[in-house]
């Protein structure tokens, strides 16, 4: 016990020398004056909204990522999930849904956006399959004008992106998760979208490889992963969380990795990356770790980046590869959007688990993902407070074990990659939408489906005034 409490003293100094704000328990539930004028108050808990796709019984609908479409139009990329092979994550593609009323997110036809291919090797002509999943971007909404009224000159367009993951084929048509460091080839797929008021699309798809990498004009940034969450307006541009590197984009956790916000701009039809500014690295880690066969570093993942009610940019991201690290809430903020400094750290909070920071329709933000010593069986929120210096009390989204019992496979429910956006629908309301995906985590072996599996639209409530996100 002692050991146990030295370590945490020193951890929590060495956090502090940082720059990041450490605070008790007690100061992550203190209330704040200004709570009764703009808070967080509940998260609804519907069934699920979207679960078999067209494309069949053999795929769930399971992650989701939620855009402005049009005035009144909400857009949410669906990522598809292959069932019943003894492997997990193994995603099957992206659809997108456009919608004005948030009961009826399942009656819209989904759009393909892309799908997990399989292909012969040309000259070995050994199968090979390439999984695309986790496709973010950011979008002009159809109808957006500028502050002065002037119409966005690129409303109605867009775009996304996903790393495509190209391993060679098993069995009757799987991968191998170990082929990470062996047989995989890794690239980025980049889809161009467009919506007119009626109709979205897919206009264009590239695809950008290790000699030809996505890059930042200009800069030796190559960027081949995107954020948590879809990214947000900045003038005529889109800023967006992303994972980037100046090494190989081969094996993530064995490079030089870094997380930051890129700068998107729309040139002759096609949106592109112009700027990058880094917020944190990859490290050492204190005991050599080893992940199929190479040795692995600390790393930030799954970025994410929301504007501040006062205009400031908030930061967020999840760590992998050490222990202290996984289970620590933390936040950057930046006036400029180049220079960030961390002004949250919130130490053995959250469960191993994705994380994202999100804002409620009265302009509250929030982190969201499961708490420490609960897997992902329990779904919370997490407002920070006025000064944006701590958190408030969680607010509970979802309790998977209370309100459906055991998983079917004896093991855990998996309620995870939560992310919101809020969305102006036909009620002419902002709305503040959280999605995510529930499933048996028995499904990463081969188990068949639970009924609870799918994906979840819920709404956040809040008590302030509503805070636009577009002008129309």
């Amino acid at each position: 016990m002692a050991q146990s409490v030295s370590r945490r003293m020193a951890l929590r100094g060495l956090a502090g020398a940082a720059g990041a704000v450490i605070f008790s328990p007690r100061a992550r539930s203190g209330a704040t004056s200004a709570d009764h004028r703009r808070s967080i108050v509940s998260v609804s808990r519907s069934e699920a909204d979207l679960v078999v796709p067209p494309d069949g019984e053999g795929f769930r609908y399971g992650t989701g990522y939620m855009f402005q479409a049009g005035p009144t139009q909400a857009g949410l990329m669906c990522n598809l999930r292959t069932e019943g092979f003894p492997v997990g994550d193994f995603e099957a593609g992206m659809d997108a849904v456009i919608f004005d009323d948030a009961a009826k997110i399942n009656q819209p036809k989904p759009v393909p956006v892309t799908r997990t291919t399989k292909y012969a090797d040309r000259i070995t002509g050994r199968w090979r399959i390439v999984l695309k999943h986790g496709v973010k971007g950011g979008f002009v909404p159809f109808g957006a004008k500028r502050p002065d009224g002037s119409p966005h000159p690129f409303a109605g367009t867009g775009v996304t992106f996903c790393e495509a993951l190209d391993f060679p084929m098993k069995g009757n048509g799987y991968y191998d998760k170990r082929e990470k460091t062996r047989g995989m080839v890794r690239t980025t797929e980049v889809q161009h979208l467009a919506f007119d008021g009626k109709r979205f699309s897919v206009t264009g798809i590239e695809t950008f490889t290790e000699a030809k990498p996505l890059r930042v004009a200009g800069t030796p940034w190559k960027i081949y992963c995107p954020s948590l969450r879809m990214g947000i307006p900045d003038g005529d541009d889109l800023l967006m969380a992303v994972a980037a590197t100046t090494g190989s984009t081969r094996v993530w956790f064995a490079k030089p990795h870094t997380v930051g916000v890129s700068r998107w701009r729309c040139h002759q039809g096609r949106w592109r990356p112009v700027e990058f500014h880094p917020v944190d690295g990859d490290r050492k880690t204190s005991k050599r770790q080893v992940v199929y066969g190479v040795e692995v570093r600390l790393v930030p993942i799954e970025p994410t980046l929301i504007r501040d009610i006062d205009g400031s940019l908030l930061f967020s991201a999840r760590f992998a590869y050490e222990a202290y690290d996984e289970h620590a809430l933390r936040v950057w903020r930046s006036r400029d959007g180049a220079d960030w400094k961390r002004i949250i750290e919130s130490p053995e909070t959250k469960g191993q688990a994705p994380v994202s920071i999100n804002q409620a329709a009265d302009g509250t933000p929030y982190l969201v993902s499961n708490p420490l010593g609960r897997e992902r069986d329990r779904l919370v929120l997490w407002p920070l407070n006025d000064q944006r210096t701590g958190l408030l009390a969680p607010v509970l989204a979802r309790d998977a074990l209370e309100q459906f019992g055991p998983a079917p496979s004896g093991k855990a429910w998996f309620m995870d990659h939560p992310n919101a956006a809020v969305v102006r629908l036909a009620d002419g309301h902002w709305h503040n939408l959280l999605v995510y995906r529930i499933m048996d985590r028995g499904e990463h072996s081969g188990r068949a489906p639970a009924k609870q599996t799918g994906l979840y639209v819920e709404t956040v409530r809040s008590t302030g005034p509503e805070h636009p996100q577009w002008n129309f």
